[in-house]
């Protein structure tokens, strides 16, 4: 073959940079003419010279109003919600999309202070499933909700007010515009954070309506028998002055309680024991302050137990013998062991109350465990769980000693009556009284709990209550649990597990800022009246005035007498009203009832981790006892917010980080920039479902900086499209084989994002996204078809395949970022030709989701096309750094390798073929004939690539690639070595000129 015949090839260039090669496709006269001349490196053409400009307004580069920059994303973010109706989206939906509903029940944040990053968190991921659910057509139901009721806003209410003596309805009055005032910055919060919902009609925890549901709950709950009134321990906050629930607690690891060790004599010795001695039962204690309530002892039946005697003197003592050398140590004498008996020996034995001279029995307790204290256990029915249930299985009368301000009660003596239970000067009146019983004291750290909102130890207290028995309903909630699926899966049995450890569920508290429960009391017997008719009374006067009416109404008109005589109650004189409020876990727990319809349940219930025992486990109680099923179909679980250390956030830290300030800026914007709302909507999205979401300037900053990679990449893309009115032009199968290259592997990117949002994946979405965006757009495709969209005609056939390409690749990933990126999906959008907007389309979440060509999915394009990047590669690697631009390539193949290259390169040799294209050089021939003349100075390379056959098969196939630095000269308009003067233009840039340009 005669190279001279294949326009601009000239070979130039040696051979030194290679040691070994083999010439499988050389003539055999030609390799003796190549081996003779081996000289040089590549050098590349280096004379382009200075750039001119000349020619810049000639090309089709990229126009569009659309900013790279992120500095103004506060005040551009405002601009788009407003051009784009976010405050609309919600109600257009509701009434123009047909698809099924789709429920994303709200669990109510707390209306008592600014919204924090953990807000964020759950709006965000809330917001995220439903755009994507708005954008897949389905009617998404959303009411934004707020708890408003409890002693947390009633005790911030308060503040300053101490001094005050309030009425109820004045702190009542006085709670209630501290929660509205919470509500109204929250929810304005919230919507800066792009959060669609229902803003015109959310719901509160104080609407009369929601209140009036609630007491409807109440009555039927009672009615089925899961609500009743008793006298049981409770958790009690003397901070808070009201019973609290286990949700209500948590546990400061570092609690320091006076740990005692008592001394009690035996009264009536068990048969077995044969001494004559003084016995004395030991026991221990961390709380001192039972002591005065104890009305038993209990001890382990199969535990062992020692007697010891106390040298010098007549003393013995009774304990489980893992303690003995503990007893040795606290007593500070020798102990001599004189019998050991088994725990149900101790049958029958009594001892006596050192503060009351009662003579108290000795009982059997399987809450007994040992190598723990000193085996037998200080009972004090009104102030432990085991200890109550205890008491009642031996018909115990329960002795309360506490009244509900945490004093001791007359009834524990005067020295006692009065003083606070809680405090050292109380313990040691306590531990006074005790003289001689006292052994032993001394500090103890240990887990304990403490009021979840005043940060103060709590008491166990005896007192009159109403409860849900959550052991009734335990069986029917696990069975109506197995249908309800928990993302992540790895959590299911934390909900099982909180449910087991639930007997029943203390519902009153004893404070003012609630919703009343509607009982009257005996003032004779104090039985409650629980009647349907008068609670139904009740609940109509609340939906209409709220539940303030309990305290405002004159008593007559809350318990007519007309509804007395009809269930036959008697005087209404004869009653009282009581002065308990509801939980405010049932207050949030019977949500489902006054926001969804009857008969709905929510798809999703999306909250934190610690809502296991709080909201998630109400509403399903209230829900099971009531209608047999779960309120909601799936529980979607995300962590908490820490800072980049791992630490909890605080004040005293310094380590609060504010959304707000995280979307504006602080006043020093150098130290405190504004990200704006997608930044923290990216950061709730790649924090996911983790159980601990970090948050930071340097998670904050490098999020800025993928954002800012990923608007460029995007920029580029829409610059190019935004130049045609019409959208694609150009149909699939006239396509540039890279143009559905990059179309396959949209495809496949496209493909995975159901899945993504489907499973709550947000953090792989934007991860793909990037990869996607980065490898196969930015560094791939952008970089080979910039001559052919800006240096074509406007109207080339390749161009527009390049064009109908890069629109579809926004199309799909616009769409695909919209629900997680609202503002970037909006700014995109609307930067979009405008020819290809209806008048009444504001939103991109008015255009449905994505509809993708099965003709994209051609794995066929794949195969095709590996050969040619294959060759690319080589070619790449042979030239190192060197600009591909500055060679002509000449590739020599196998006839199979040669006709599936054809397919991108029609011409023996061209400088603007497909192929040419993706190799990216001055020009590329393409042969299969044998070389009979291989010219001086050149440079050539063996290579193999495989060629996909139709059964599957690989078959490798042998190329040569020769180099040469080209000829031709940089063309003053496209910059490419395709020029035959210097300083001139090429033909195809000629070409350009004459036939008009944009």
């Amino acid at each position: 073959m005669n190279f001279d015949k294949i326009p601009y090839f000239n070979m130039k260039i040696g051979l030194s940079m290679f040691s070994a090669l083999a010439f499988d496709f050389i003539h055999p006269s030609a390799r003796n003419i190549y081996m003779l001349h081996g000289r040089r490196l590549f050098t590349g053409k280096s004379g382009a010279g200075k750039k001119s400009k000349k020619y810049t307004r000639t090309l089709n580069l990229p126009k569009t109003q659309f900013p790279i920059s992120l500095k103004d994303a506060s005040t551009r973010e405002k601009e788009l919600q407003s051009l784009c109706r976010f405050g609309s989206l919600y109600e257009w939906q509701r009434h123009h999309n047909r698809g099924p509903e789709f429920i994303l029940h709200d669990g109510p944040p707390y209306a008592n202070g600014k919204p924090h990053v953990g807000h964020a968190l759950n709006k965000v991921l809330k917001d995220i499933v439903n755009r994507y659910h708005v954008m897949r057509g389905h009617r998404v139901h959303y009411v934004p909700g707020w708890d408003c009721h409890g002693l947390p806003i009633e005790l911030k209410a308060l503040q300053g007010k101490a001094h005050l003596k309030l009425t109820p309805l004045q702190i009542r009055d006085e709670a209630q515009k501290f929660a509205e005032s919470a509500i109204e910055v929250q929810m304005e919060g919230f919507k800066r954070w792009g959060v669609m919902a229902d803003w015109d009609k959310p719901y509160f925890t104080f609407n009369p309506q929601y209140e009036a549901a609630q007491i409807d709950i109440f009555s039927r709950l009672h009615e089925k028998g899961y609500i009743y009134q008793d006298v049981m321990p409770v958790y009690w906050s003397p901070s808070s002055r009201t019973a609290l629930a286990e949700s209500e607690l948590e546990y400061n690891e570092k609690h320091v309680s006076t740990s005692v060790y008592v001394r009690l004599p035996l009264v009536r010795k068990p048969p077995l024991l044969s001494t004559d001695n003084n016995v004395y039962a030991v026991i221990w204690t961390t709380t001192p302050w039972t002591l005065p309530a104890n009305q038993a002892l209990a001890y382990g039946e199969n535990i062992n137990y020692v007697l010891l005697k106390e040298t010098g003197t007549s003393d013995v003592y009774i304990c489980e013998d893992s303690f003995a050398e503990k007893l040795a140590t606290i007593t500070g004498k020798d102990l001599k062991l004189i019998e050991k008996v088994q725990g149900s020996d101790l049958e029958g034995a009594t001892y006596m109350h050192p503060l009351t001279n009662e003579e108290l029995p000795f009982l059997p307790g399987g809450h007994v465990t040992a190598n723990k204290g000193t085996g037998l256990v200080h009972t004090a029915p009104s102030h432990g769980h085991d200890d109550f249930h205890l008491a009642k299985q031996h018909d115990i009368d329960v002795r309360v000693l506490v009244d509900d301000n945490s004093c001791y009660t007359e009834s524990a003596g005067s020295k006692l009556e009065g003083k606070p239970v809680q405090g050292e000067a109380t313990e040691n009146t306590v531990l006074e009284c005790l003289g001689r019983s006292l052994l032993h004291r001394e500090p103890f750290t240990h887990s304990y709990p403490y009021d979840w909102r005043t940060k103060l130890p709590v008491i166990i207290r005896t007192s009159r209550q109403w409860f849900i028995d959550t052991r009734a309903l335990h069986d029917k909630a696990l069975k109506c649990l197995k249908s309800v699926k928990v993302v992540p899966s790895h959590l299911e049995a934390r909900m099982e597990s909180m449910l087991g450890a639930r007997t029943y569920w203390c519902i009153s508290r004893q404070r003012v800022w609630g919703v009343p429960i509607p009982v009257f009391y005996n003032r004779h017997t104090h039985e409650p009246l629980v009647d349907r008719a008068i609670i139904s009374h009740i609940g109509e006067l609340i939906a209409k005035q709220g539940s303030g009416i309990w305290w405002s109404l004159p008593h007559e008109e809350l318990l007519p007498q007309s509804l007395l005589d009809q269930g036959g109650h008697g005087k209404c004189g004869d009653f009282e009203k009581g002065g308990d409020i509801l939980d405010i876990w049932f207050d949030s727990g019977s949500s489902w009832a006054a926001v969804l319809a009857r008969g709905q349940q929510a798809d999703v219930y999306m909250e934190g981790t610690d809502q296991f025992g709080g909201w998630f486990q109400s509403s399903l109680l209230t829900s099971v006892a009531l209608h047999d099923r779960a309120p909601y179909k799936s529980l979607v679980v995300h962590g908490f917010t820490m800072d980049e250390e791992g630490r909890k956030m605080s004040k005293s830290l310094g380590n609060v980080i504010d959304p707000d300030k995280v979307i504006h800026g602080g006043k020093d914007q150098k130290k405190e920039p504004g990200y704006g709302a997608d930044v923290l909507r990216w950061w709730a999205a790649i924090s996911n479902l983790q159980s601990i979401s970090n948050i930071g300037s340097t998670t904050l900053d490098n999020i800025r900086e993928e954002l800012y990679g990923l608007r460029g990449t995007l920029r580029f893309l829409l610059g190019n499209v935004s130049c045609r009115n019409d959208g694609p032009v150009v149909e699939y199968g006239s396509l540039w084989p890279q143009d559905k290259l990059l179309l396959y592997r949209l495809y496949q990117y496209a493909s995975k994002v159901d899945g993504f949002y489907e499973n709550y994946e947000y953090s792989k979405l934007l991860q793909t996204t990037v990869q996607f965006c980065t490898n196969e757009v930015s560094k791939f495709y952008s970089t080979l078809v910039k001559d052919r969209c800006y240096c074509d005609t406007t109207d080339s056939a390749g161009r527009l395949s390049s064009l109908t390409a890069q629109w579809h690749v926004l199309h799909v990933i616009t769409r695909c970022l919209a629900p997680v990126l609202p503002h970037l999906a909006e700014d995109l959008y609307h930067n979009f030709p405008p020819a290809r907007h209806k008048q009444d389309v504001w939103s991109i979440f008015q255009t449905r989701w994505l509809n993708l060509p099965t003709e994209w999915n051609n794995p066929d394009i794949e195969h095709i096309m590996q050969p040619a990047l294959d060759i690319r590669d080589h070619l790449h690697d042979i030239i190192n750094d060197e600009p591909s631009v500055e060679f002509d390539v000449f590739i020599y193949t196998s006839q199979l390798l040669h006709s599936q290259l054809s397919e991108f390169q029609q011409e023996k040799t061209s400088s603007f073929s497909p192929l040419c294209e993706l190799l990216q050089t001055a020009s590329t021939a393409l042969t299969d004939e044998p070389l009979n003349v291989i010219p001086d100075n050149i440079q050539l390379v063996n290579g193999i690539c495989n060629v996909h056959m139709k059964d599957g098969y690989l078959c490798p196939e042998k190329y040569v690639i020769i180099l040469n630095d080209t000829d031709r000269y940089v063309c003053e308009r496209c910059r490419r070595f395709t020029a035959e003067k210097a300083g001139t233009l090429c033909g195809r840039c000629l070409n350009v000129l004459s036939t008009g340009w944009d």
